[in-house]
């Protein structure tokens, strides 16, 4: 992907300017000292007087290529533009079953955008607009350019604003401006459910300037430190999908950042601001000659909303996106990242639609199905989101169920052995490491795991088959917007942490029961107890503030993991260890 950024960046311009403008004077003040002095001219009658006083027509300036003669009507319309401008500030409205979006005439961009199928929270229909960084960022569909100045007017001049259609139902709603340099259109029309037609043109003395519209201030369900961070910037070119974090990387490969006005070539598909639960997408109706302009800028956010005072800096992440001629005609989406409205918007005739958005995560071939059949479990059968992820983890556990006694039975055997393991390394411990003999140790090892049945990696690899479908059941719960705001028992949101903490806490007495029931092999009773405590303390940790429903899945799988160790601890095999530790335990005192 090809790199650009601002001509007007060049670090080393203003010094050859300076430079320039200093022999200029050089020359002109040596021009005066050897050059004869100019003789006294007539006086000019009256007339000569009046002649000179009318000024010559002037060609216009325009933005053509330099060399390239610019065409006679564009000069006569550039002398012939006329001045349009709003009288007042007003306001108007594009409005169905699932947007409300208000538009103003300063700056002929948007001031909210609500969602009315859902709330922030604080109960409120969710404005899509973020408060807190818009009005110091920008607002959405205002425009971007290098020139701030040039952003400045375009944002805040008063543009005149035509309704088609009845004013309580506008079928779109126009808003124009110019200068008599500057000619501004903005057309917005709605499409169905989330999309609205953007057509935008700005022209300078009738010649077309790369002026984007953008989003530049995140989306309006970002109100927490946590939620900033959930922020990306995504975009579709060429059938390959580009996922930017506001950072990336770490202190071995190094720390990277979303560059602010960072520009990239196109064609793209779509591009997109992107966050946990709900996306802005912008698709061009063509994508060759587009360009995208990532932003990135930072704001002050409460650390907690109890106490104002005290605030932390986050990443805002916002993109400007268009063509490069003045003159941009695309579709924007804005509302959640559900799969079956992804998947039916379609980014132009013939292009890929905005399913990409949605990111399962590496293992997103298991996600995915998981969540369809998570999402027909509540459509058809269980009406509570809470019910149903406890039944899906019942589902997995039980599916899962043979390799995980396989892996318990494994452990259980290499317990069983573990005097006659001891035995053999305490026989060769008196040899180094690279001595020969070492490897008849290896041999004597391999021939009593044969003996015996036992697996070194058998417990290992049952354990190592089941993390694809815990990584894939953690993804899915964190991108499903249907968890968002989902009650279950004294949960009120699935999505949230849990507000009393409960599941965190049963989360640390079912690991730490299962580890105190599991047998550990080879290693010092010190550190058993150090690892059997250490350890449940630490997943606590971890899930004390992670969404409820991940949560959910992960009792109840630590807590069905405990019953199937219980049980298994109370088969053969498993009594055949336990009096097999108690005899060593009983040589021991």
């Amino acid at each position: 992907m090809t790199e650009y950024h601002n001509p007007q960046d060049d670090p080393g311009a203003q010094k050859r300017m300076m430079l320039a403008f200093l022999l200029v004077f050089v020359a002109i003040a040596a021009m005066q000292f050897f050059l004869p002095k100019p003789k006294p001219q007539p006086e000019k009658t009256a007339e000569q007087q009046k002649e000179q006083q009318q000024p010559a027509p002037v060609s216009p300036v325009t933005s053509a290529t330099p060399g390239k003669r610019v065409p006679a009507n564009a000069r006569a319309a550039a002398q012939k533009l006329p001045v349009k401008q709003g009288t007042a500030p007003a306001e108007s409205v594009l409005e169905n079953q699932y947007s409300r979006i208000t538009f103003t005439n300063q700056g002929g961009l948007v001031k909210s955008w609500v969602l009315k199928k859902y709330q922030d929270d604080k109960g409120k229909p969710l404005d899509l607009v973020n408060g807190a960084s818009a009005p110091t960022l920008g607002y959405p569909l205002s425009f971007f350019s290098y020139d701030q100045d040039l952003a400045k007017k375009l944002n805040e001049s008063l543009y005149v604003m035509t309704i088609a259609g009845p004013p309580t139902a506008p079928e779109a709603i126009t808003f124009e401006y110019s200068d008599g340099d500057i000619s501004v259109r903005k057309t917005f029309r709605p499409e169905k459910m989330y999309v609205i037609d953007v057509d935008t043109q700005v022209t300078r003395n009738g010649q077309g300037i790369t002026v984007l519209p953008q989003w530049p201030a995140g989306l309006g369900d970002q109100a927490s430190l946590g939620s900033f961070s959930q922020a990306r910037i995504d975009w579709d070119q060429n059938g390959s999908i580009e996922r930017k974090t506001p950072t990336s990387g770490n202190f071995v490969t190094g720390r990277k950042w979303i560059a602010n006005g960072q520009t990239f070539s196109g064609p793209f598909d779509w591009t997109a601001v992107v966050d946990q639960y709900f996306t802005v997408a912008l698709m061009p109706d063509t994508p060759s000659n587009t360009t995208l302009v990532t932003l990135h800028n930072q704001v002050d956010v409460p650390r907690n909303p109890a106490n104002p005072n005290v605030k932390d800096k986050v990443s805002v992440l916002g993109a400007a996106f268009g063509h490069t001629n003045g003159t941009t005609h695309q579709r924007v989406f804005a509302g959640p990242k559900a799969v079956d409205l992804l998947e039916a918007t379609q980014a132009h005739a013939g292009g890929p639609d905005l399913r990409g958005i949605l990111d399962f995560g590496t293992f997103g071939f298991i996600s995915k199905p998981l969540f369809l059949w998570l999402k027909w479990t509540h459509e058809h059968w269980i009406p509570n989101w809470g019910w149903a992820i406890a039944f899906l983890t019942l589902v997995i556990t039980m599916a899962l169920l043979p390799l995980r006694v396989s892996s318990m039975k494994s452990s259980l055997k290499m317990a069983k052995i573990q005097p006659q393991i001891k035995a053999i390394t305490e026989k060769y411990k008196r040899y180094s490491i690279t001595d020969p003999r070492r490897a008849d140790m290896q041999k004597e090892m391999s021939a009593l795991y044969k003996r015996e049945g036992v697996n070194p990696v058998g417990g290992c690899f049952p354990m190592l088959l089941q993390m694809p479908f815990l990584f894939a059941f953690y993804s899915m719960l964190g991108n499903a917007i249907e968890l968002r705001q989902a009650n279950f028992l004294w949960i009120k949101d699935l999505s949230a942490p849990d507000p009393w903490h409960l599941l965190p806490i049963l989360i640390v007495i079912t690991m730490f029961l299962t580890q105190r029931s599991t047998p550990q092999t080879g290693m010092d009773p010190a550190q058993q107890k150090m690892m059997n405590l250490m350890g449940p303390l630490m997943i606590g940790g971890i899930s004390w503030g992670v969404a409820s429903g991940l949560c959910v899945y992960w009792a109840i799988s630590n807590l069905l993991g405990f019953v199937q160790q219980f049980f298994i601890n109370r088969s053969e095999l498993g009594q055949q260890v336990r009096k097999s530790r108690e005899r060593r335990a009983t040589r021991k005192k």
